[in-house]
């Protein structure tokens, strides 16, 4: 199965809660869990291999999207074994749009696409959706609103709430912002991190895997 995170705008937490996703998979299921960080940042691996000197065993290992083997993403046979697996390929893309990335897009079972409440996400967000339309994804989107405040209204709630069910799925429960998931690393969760994702995160489980 190929899992993919990805919104055309940065800043919504993506990398975070791909990083937190994998952790989550990784201890609370029987899912095998391979990571492949096809963000040219590359915050993903940079995390997992500073995270050498840290106490635990890796949960998963991260590759990196590089000049030399961006060949394989762009293989259909490759792609379509990773896709027929019983293991998890979580794909973590770039916070824009690149053409070297589609066939991922194509081959996804699941998107998984962060998002906030302003006029920019949504935006942002739209230009994506359109962009998947165009070169025919068929993947099963899954929204999860992202650095929420309790305390914020969210004027816009409804409107985007309302355009992204009629396309996918907006996740219930969102992530609200927590200083501990700043910090969050590949070997683990802390307490307060899993109870910052377990109910967005189970909910998505249930859908995605239909318990």
């Amino acid at each position: 199965m190929i899992i993919t995170f990805a919104n055309q705008k940065g800043g919504v937490g993506k990398t975070t809660l791909a990083i937190a996703f994998a952790n989550y998979l990784s201890l609370f299921t029987d899912k095998k869990v391979n990571v492949i960080d096809f963000d040219f940042q590359r915050s993903f691996y940079r995390r997992w291999s500073e995270d050498k000197d840290v106490k635990g065993e890796y949960l998963y290992e991260v590759e990196k999207i590089s000049e030399e083997n961006i060949h394989l993403t762009q293989n259909e046979k490759i792609l379509q074994q990773l896709k027929g697996s019983e293991e998890v390929f979580l794909f973590d893309t770039a916070g824009n749009i690149q053409n070297n990335y589609t066939q991922v897009l194509q081959y996804s079972d699941i998107i998984i696409i962060p998002f906030e409440y302003s006029n920019v996400t949504m935006m942002s967000t739209v230009l994506f959706l359109n962009l998947l339309k165009l070169i025919k994804v068929n993947a099963t989107l899954y929204f999860i609103r992202s650095n929420m405040r309790k305390d914020d209204s969210y004027e816009l709630k409804p409107v985007m709430d309302a355009e992204f069910d009629v396309i996918g799925k907006v996740i219930g429960s969102p992530v609200f912002t927590r200083k501990c998931l700043l910090n969050i690393g590949t070997k683990g969760l802390t307490y307060e991190q899993r109870l910052a994702v377990k109910e967005t995160f189970d909910e998505l489980i249930y859908h995605v895997w239909e318990f």
